[in-house]
């Protein structure tokens, strides 16, 4: 049962079975400035790890065992936490690209171009900037064992760019042209984008945070802080 004043939900007496979708029914309204108690019979770990690939990874939580003898795991979500990570952070951006270009797509299928058209200038201006965080400030400089990964970043990131820069020709001349003839390089960008950040967020990420956890904290840091200010300068 959830008690709304505390946020609390004890859900040590929920079947094994049914416990995923309790969970989800009780984090899907999780937002900004949200804090959701859970308490568990067993360890969530891996139930908590599942859950956060459907809500792409947009949870934070901290896991403890109480007096009970119970699982506590406090659930955040992950912009009320600062980046632990360059996963964590490029995900994140992704996230905004994700929204911001779904904007863009949501007025060309509506036919308001003028719309679509400064959605799409706010995307393009992010993942250019987006784009020479993982070019020119990690791939050159870190060192993974297996470099294949982001060799297909690099060639992946100059079809985008092409694609970009096709549809931003296309809105530049947008009196004569008709969101018809835009919608589908939108959607072939939208399907690019899709592919092109999973295979970020499994493949590549994840071995470029093994490498930074290899240096000091301090350097860490510096580096993550620098990504931030790229990535979101007005913020700055």
């Amino acid at each position: 049962m959830m008690t709304a004043q505390e946020n609390v939900a004890d859900l040590s007496l929920i079947p094994t079975s049914k416990l995923q979708m309790a969970m989800l029914h009780i984090l899907a309204p999780l937002k900004r400035g949200d804090c959701i108690t859970l308490r568990f019979q067993e360890d969530p770990s891996i139930l908590l790890l599942s859950i956060n690939l459907q809500f792409r990874y947009r949870l934070r939580w901290q896991l403890d065992t109480i007096e009970s003898g119970q699982w506590q795991a406090q659930i955040r979500h992950r912009d009320d936490v600062a980046p632990n990570g360059i996963k964590d952070l490029l995900s994140r951006a992704h996230q905004k690209l994700d929204e911001q270009f779904g904007l863009a797509l949501h007025c060309i299928n509506a036919n308001q171009i003028d719309q679509a058209a400064a959605y799409f200038a706010h995307f393009a201006d992010d993942l250019k900037r987006h784009v020479h965080v993982e070019n020119d400030m990690l791939a050159p400089h870190i060192h993974i064992p297996n470099d294949e990964p982001a060799t297909i970043m690099l060639r992946e990131h100059d079809d985008i760019l092409d694609q970009v820069a096709h549809i931003e020709t296309l809105f530049a001349d947008h009196t004569n042209t008709q969101s018809i003839e835009m919608a589908p390089y939108m959607a072939i960008l939208s399907g690019t984008m899709a592919k092109h950040e999973h295979r970020e967020e499994e493949n590549l990420f994840p071995q470029w945070d093994i490498a930074l956890n290899k240096v000091s904290t301090q350097e860490q840091q510096h580096l993550l802080i620098s990504m931030r200010e790229t990535l979101y300068p007005s913020d700055h």
